[in-house]
């Protein structure tokens, strides 16, 4: 290690030296070198406990202990942990200059003592010592023994050795740093090497699967000439039953297409009613999606309808064209691509990725979940390539809900009402995987890069590599009864998906990176200043939805994992009047303008133009979805006064709704 820190330095053309002494204690050691180097500066390690240093930011370790104990008070000592700064022990006084004195006197002494031993051997009684002085001349003999008793000539002796010493060193640090320019220049040459060498490679094999498809091609050609002449001869002797049991064949395929094509526009209807149901009535969509749209498997091996072979795969990326490239990760690639005219997502696992060389097992069960499953907000699988273990996805131009909280490549930010559109949209795809029968799917990888936007900032749950599927309770007890389910892992369960989602809520509250964030907004609650953590770019936040949207997402968050709320329920319970009133009037990134819309049509809890607007007990008129969402949520007191109202009942405002059916005809946004 501290080799590598001396090349580091050298490369920036700063001295440097290494320092290796042996002592029983190591604390003794580090003292040592402190008072006898006059060291001013030293970074430490703050020790190994990291639980302690999350509540008492010191050091807790004996060594580091006692260091900051017994350091002389010039030593200035920062302790780290894991790259992190921890605690800083200031100096309190300069170096004595007392202390400089002596370490130059011990460096003259250390001179001196060299250079009397060779006085002394000059002066032995030898024969040879005897011969040299007998035969040397008195000032030859005397020079080399002389030692000045004046003190200020020995700091001077101890000065030049000192300076001569430094030279050589200097000059061996420029030798050493050239001798690392070379051999960085010879590494990077040799990397230039290999990046050229792989893109001949890649040349190549792309010619290679050029000449085969050509090759294909003739050979098809040649073989339907061949079948064409066939037919020609044969065509006399063509039964009337077999044309017959083709169009019948024909037929079939179409009317199955047919079918195919009326559940998907019935559960598209569905999913609508299902926005716009009663609580009453969720349970009946749940039940249709979960009897409609996941078959079981009727065999171990993985098919699907639509393969692509791996020209299909290079000729749609453009021989992989770094110009097409979506998204580069540790495990996979993305590309956009064309396939058959259609414009496609197309993602190559890596060779060498975790998901590659754990089998083809994960590639599998992602292609069976998605290829059995159907949903508004999950995202469509078209085909796959097993070759080249590729998977071809729609395309979605607004890419990542991660690259829109990070505004990528300049996008504009996205508004409050269209972050709370995602979020209800995600609510519904999970519960919507939790309540599959017989078994659930767990995500349990959620995170925003896997929740992707389409043209209309509609959500699209992806990446499901690393997913699980397990039993349902009822499918649990009733296995319990015939085999061992022991090796279940009780951790993995629909609470995992949860708190990963509300992580996600906070996010979009907020804008902030996920670190430390559920403290931050509990802090700001708990102190009522959570409009100063909002994210400002997505305009004004209505404090009482953001505050209930805040409460929800840190249950969704609690450490305990029975505590968390369940989606189906207490969250969708929570977010379906929102997603009400968040249905956009216009582009999902262009709103109404505040300043078009009378002030007295703006519900005072979702500050958007009401649609069905009552009178509550304290006289002020409140959207009934966003008032009834103010009682549910144990509140007793007026959003407006703050003042406990006598009752929770309300009233319809008709001559308001009436005023404000006619603004929006006038506008057009009706």
């Amino acid at each position: 290690m501290l080799d590598d820190c001396i090349k580091m330095y050298a490369l920036k053309q700063v001295p440097s030296e290494k320092i290796c002494i042996e002592k029983e204690s190591v604390t003794d050691g580090i003292l040592e070198l402190i008072s006898e180097l006059g060291i001013q500066k030293l970074v430490m390690g703050a020790g190994s406990n990291s639980r302690f240093l999350r509540i008492k930011p010191k050091p807790t370790s004996e060594q580091s202990n006692e260091v900051l104990n017994k350091a002389p008070d010039f030593c200035h000592i920062w302790f780290v942990y894991k790259g992190r700064l921890i605690y800083t022990r200031e100096a309190t006084k300069q170096l004595n200059h007392r202390l400089e004195e002596n370490q130059l006197n011990r460096l003259s002494y250390s001179e001196q003592s060299v250079d009397s031993p060779s006085a002394e051997s000059a002066g032995s009684s030898s024969p040879l010592s005897q011969n040299m002085q007998h035969d040397s001349s008195p000032a030859t003999v005397l020079q080399p023994t002389i030692i000045s008793n004046d003190p200020f000539g020995q700091l001077q002796q101890a000065l030049k050795k000192a300076e001569r010493a430094r030279q050589e060193a200097s000059e061996e640090s420029e030798r050493r740093q050239k001798a690392e320019k070379e051999t960085m220049n010879a590494i990077h040459k040799l990397k230039s090497a290999e990046d050229d060498l792989t893109k001949v490679t890649r040349n190549l094999v792309a010619i290679q699967f050029k000449l085969s498809k050509d090759l294909k091609k003739l050979t098809q050609a040649a073989g339907e000439f061949s079948s064409l002449e066939r037919q020609i001869e044969d065509c006399s002797n063509l039964e009337v039953e077999e044309m017959e049991e083709r169009i019948l064949f024909t037929e079939k395929l179409q009317k199955n297409k047919k079918q195919c094509d009326k559940m998907r526009m019935d559960y598209d209807d569905s999913f609508d009613v299902y926005l716009s149901a009663d609580d009453d009535s969720v349970d009946v969509v749940h039940v249709l999606e979960k009897q409609v749209f996941l078959e079981p498997s009727s065999s171990n091996n993985t098919t699907f309808s639509c393969e692509f072979s791996q020209s299909d795969i290079i000729e749609a990326t453009m021989l992989f064209d770094p110009s097409l490239r979506i998204q580069e990760g540790d495990n996979d690639s993305v590309y956009k691509g064309f396939l058959h005219n259609t414009e496609v997502a197309i993602k190559i696992l890596k060779p060498n990725s975790l998901l590659a060389i754990q089998g083809i097992a994960k590639f599998k069960q992602e292609v069976d979940v998605l290829s059995k499953l159907r949903h508004p907000n999950l995202v469509t699988l078209i085909g796959v390539c097993p070759d080249s273990l590729a998977l071809i996805y729609e395309y979605l131009p607004n890419g990542s809900l991660e690259d829109r909280l990070n505004c990528k490549d300049n996008t504009p930010p996205l508004p409050w009402r269209t972050r709370i559109h995602i979020v209800t949209e995600l609510c519904s795809v999970l519960n919507f995987l939790h309540s599959i029968l017989p078994c659930s799917i767990i995500h349990s990888n959620l995170s925003p890069k896997y929740v992707l936007l389409d043209a209309n900032f509609s959500c699209k749950l992806s990446g499901f590599g690393f997913c699980h599927i397990i039993p349902t309770k009822e499918q649990i007890n009733r296995t319990n009864e015939l085999n061992d389910t022991s090796y279940l892992d009780p951790e993995i369960s629909p609470k995992s998906d949860v708190y990963s989602f509300g992580i996600i809520l906070l996010r979009l509250l907020t804008g902030r990176p996920s670190l430390n964030i559920v403290t931050e907004v509990q802090h700001a609650l708990e102190n009522d200043h959570l409009h100063r953590i909002l994210d400002p770019s997505a305009g004004d936040w209505p404090v009482v939805q953001a505050q209930h949207l805040a409460h929800m997402a840190l249950k969704c968050c609690d450490v305990n994992t029975k505590d968390r709320p369940d989606l189906g329920s207490e969250v969708w319970r929570g977010l379906k009047p929102l997603m009400t009133s968040t249905k956009s009037l216009s582009n999902p990134l262009q709103p109404v303008s505040g300043d078009q819309i009378p002030s007295y049509f703006i519900c005072p809890i979702f500050q958007d133009i009401m649609r069905d607007p009552h009178f509550a007990a304290d006289g002020f008129t409140y959207e009934a979805d966003a008032v009834r969402g103010w009682f549910e949520s144990g509140r007793d007191t007026s959003p407006m006064t703050n003042l406990k109202l006598d009752s929770h009942n309300l009233t319809p405002n008709r001559a308001l709704r009436s005023a404000i059916q006619e603004w929006l005809q006038k506008y057009n946004l009706v």
